[in-house]
């Protein structure tokens, strides 16, 4: 029986098979957002994010297919062959703001590449994917971590700061079913796994994201809070400044 543990390059080798026979595989991977959340607080604002920067470590790949326990790749940089393609920060950045725009925290949210780009957006938010690690070994965690801040666009002044991090094993169980020659069951899971360690990402975000700029819109938390869908009037101009001070003092 095959070791479990060298079950990644039996799947690689499968793939260089398929593909040397002139079988298409879809590896390009498309994210997915989650579904609106249905009892979120609901901000009268639009929100603009931008593309994210790269500041992964300067590497494509490290190790060697035959040592799955040597072997990484630096997703944000690379694609791995026959497997998935690459989830670029403009990626991540564009995915972010589908997140976002799905939940239905926001009036709306929009990917744009800049300053240059924005209309009428009230916050824009910026990014940098920090690590995009995955493994080709059981016993290795992959890792991802995005930094992210929010600016409110009219003087570009600071109002949220947050690092979401994941580690996590990948496990045999992931591909139970596929059998061992579907190589495309097996690229599909393995792209729902990605999708649902961003949407892990984006949710913890997104969630503090809304905490944050709640009050500043007369929506507190807990028994104060203003319900979902009612609508909200922004706080007086020297109320709104103030409130954004105890935001950053308590950061």
């Amino acid at each position: 029986m095959i070791n479990r543990s060298r079950r990644w390059i039996f799947l690689f080798i499968a793939v260089l098979l398929v593909l040397m026979a002139g079988c298409s595989i879809n590896t390009s991977f498309v994210y997915k957002p989650g579904a609106p959340v249905t009892d979120g607080l609901k901000l009268p604002i639009s929100v603009a994010v931008f593309s994210f920067k790269d500041g992964t470590e300067d590497f494509t790949k490290r190790g060697s297919i035959f040592n799955p326990e040597s072997l990484y790749y630096n997703l944000a940089k690379a694609n791995i062959g026959g497997q998935v393609t690459s989830l670029t920060p403009d990626l991540w950045a564009k995915a972010f703001a589908d997140d976002m725009a799905s939940s239905g925290d926001f009036k709306s949210v929009r990917f744009v590449y800049g300053q240059s780009k924005l209309m009428d957006e009230d916050f824009y938010i910026e990014g940098t994917l920090k690590k995009a690690t995955v493994t080709a070994s059981w016993a290795l965690p992959n890792e991802f971590a995005l930094s992210l801040r929010a600016l409110q666009r009219a003087d570009k002044r600071l109002i949220w700061e947050k690092e979401v991090t994941y580690s996590g094993k990948n496990t045999p169980a992931m591909y139970d079913g596929c059998g061992a020659t579907s190589i495309q069951c097996m690229q599909d899971r393995n792209h729902a796994d990605v999708n649902r360690v961003m949407q892990g990402l984006f949710t913890e975000a997104r969630t503090d994201l809304t905490r944050t700029l709640a009050p500043l819109y007369g929506k507190g938390a807990g028994a104060n809070a203003t319900s979902a869908g009612a609508s909200a009037t922004p706080l007086p101009q020297g109320s709104f400044d103030e409130e954004i001070e105890r935001i950053l003092k308590g950061q």
